[in-house]
């Protein structure tokens, strides 16, 4: 989060790079009202508005023109839109990743001028709505009391009540997501489950839905859904982060109901290796999770989280006679961002079948976010420590679903306008 606030700082401090324009792309005037507005209503003001996690707003001429070097230099590095899946393997909904086109477009608008055209030509703004992106929910559910994150220091983890709700019967859950009170602060949360007679540790049959940079709301189509059962309870785990002055959070978490019959739970596994340690000085330590399917088996999506020693991440599915499909290849990770990846496919698997997430770390000098490369560096949820782990989404293969090979999670609509999203209906 640190990281992001910077953005546009650091990428004004780049070089001006001419190694690749847009000025073989198109001989006409490139123009921000006829050319560029269209790619950043699209791909950037999701983020790049008034109110949201982007430095700077894209929303019009006069916003964007300050930026437009730093934007030309972003987009050349395919460091902006935030999208860190390499093209060549797997493939996404909903991908962030702008064409070539567009990146020549923008390229050859700023080698042009950064001309602003006729405001005739302008799109029509996108309308945002403020609040929830899975439109109003059935149930809200918010931290019990505030919590205080002082300016300065390490904070802890925190795992942290819900206000007193009890579910009272089995319910199906078929959309749900997590709010942060402050964005400021909060590095990552997540929303698990107790269930009756536990010792109130989140458990991974527990785990509903996080929030980070870049992870949206998640809604699954009729027939499919998470299961929270009669008498249990929520929590929240947070993840803080101080910024130089004292701040509070009250995150919140809401929750859309399946209105009609569900066939097929919806469970998210934390694959990952929880005993690594990465050795002083290397420059590319490889760490090594797997997790054996049960059951015959659909994955429907990945979700890697790590911290800033991590220098890449392969998900790959391991078939019982040797097989191996890489699902998802990360080759340049970036803790301020830790995208969803959702399937265009939902990946068929049998039972015995392995997926595997292979990462590397960087603890040598050569890393500039590392703060100390002569000490090991061990598991833990501070963000000088390292983590190893990917979220899977996956589903039982079952006589409701065998012939069902279509992706089960609904996209929210990048600008999640008014009435966008109708769920039942």
């Amino acid at each position: 989060m640190r990281r992001i606030a910077l953005l546009g700082i650091v990428l004004l401090a780049l070089p001006f790079s001419t190694r690749v324009t847009g000025q073989n792309a198109a001989t006409k005037e490139i123009t921000f009202s006829k050319d560029v507005a269209p790619v950043v209503y699209a791909n950037c003001v999701y983020c790049h508005r008034p109110g949201e996690i982007g430095p700077f707003s894209l929303l019009t001429y006069k916003d964007a023109r300050p930026w437009a070097k730093a934007i030309k230099q972003a987009v050349l590095q395919r460091k902006m839109p935030p999208w860190l899946a390499d093209p060549h393997y797997g493939d996404f909904q909903a991908s962030r990743r702008l064409s070539d086109r567009d990146v020549q477009t923008i390229a050859a608008w700023v080698d042009g001028g950064a001309k602003e055209g006729d405001a005739a030509d302008l799109p029509k703004v996108p309308q945002f709505s403020e609040g929830w992106q899975i439109g109003t929910p059935d149930l809200i559910l918010t931290m019990k009391e505030p919590y205080t994150i002082p300016a300065t220091g390490t904070i802890a983890w925190q795992t942290l009540p819900a206000q007193d709700y009890t579910f009272p019967e089995d319910t199906w859950i078929q959309a749900i997501e997590v709010r942060p009170g402050n964005r400021k602060v909060v590095h990552h949360g997540t929303v698990g489950v107790v269930s009756p007679g536990e010792n109130g540790s989140e458990t991974s049959a527990g785990n509903l839905h996080l929030y980070s940079p870049g992870l949206e709301a998640m809604i699954w189509r009729e027939g499919y859904g998470k299961l929270i059962k009669k008498g249990s309870r929520v929590q929240f785990g947070m993840h803080y982060n101080a910024i130089g002055t004292d701040q509070t959070d009250q995150t919140k978490v809401g929750f859309v109901f399946a209105k009609k019959p569900v066939h097929t739970e919806v469970h998210t596994t934390i694959v990952q290796n929880n005993t690594m340690l990465v050795p002083p000085m290397a420059h590319s330590h490889e760490v090594i999770g797997a997790f054996e399917l049960p059951v015959s088996a659909r994955i429907h999506a990945l979700r890697p989280h790590m911290h800033i020693r991590a220098k890449t991440g392969s998900a790959t599915v391991v078939y019982p006679d040797g097989k191996r499909n890489i699902l998802l290849h990360i080759p340049n990770w970036d803790d301020s961002w830790q995208n969803y990846y959702i399937m265009s496919e939902p990946v068929s698997v049998p039972k015995g079948a392995f997926l595997e997430y292979v990462a590397t770390y960087d603890n040598s000098p050569a890393n500039p976010l590392n703060p100390d490369p002569t000490k090991p560096v061990a598991w833990g949820q501070q963000i000088w420590e390292e983590m190893h782990s990917v979220y899977m989404t996956w589903t039982e293969i079952n006589d409701k679903n065998k012939n069902d090979t279509a992706p089960i999670q609904i996209p929210v609509n990048k600008a999640f306008t008014t009435g966008v999203l109708t769920l039942n209906k």
